[in-house]
């Protein structure tokens, strides 16, 4: 995954959270039925989103550090000749 795409997909997760922020202050509001179903269902929408992202970068970061534990195996294989 090349800077910009990463970068990119912190901005959208900062800003899905910040609008799942915003739905959660309406829905605290006085807010009819109709529109507390609306945003409800945006919610859990932006809630699976958020998670989803979460999971992805999880995966990364537990990626990389098996790149880092081969590497560093590598090396002490290296050293000990």
């Amino acid at each position: 995954m090349d800077e910009d795409k990463k970068e990119i997909t912190c901005i959208d997760y900062e800003s899905k959270l910040d609008e799942l922020q915003k739905v959660v202050d309406k829905l605290e509001s006085d807010v009819s039925l109709q529109e507390s179903m609306r945003l409800f269902e945006s919610g859990i929408k932006l809630t699976k989103e958020c998670i989803d992202e979460l999971d992805r970068t999880q995966a990364r970061v537990n990626d990389l550090k098996d790149q880092l534990d081969a590497i560093l195996r590598r090396g002490s294989v290296d050293g000990n000749e």
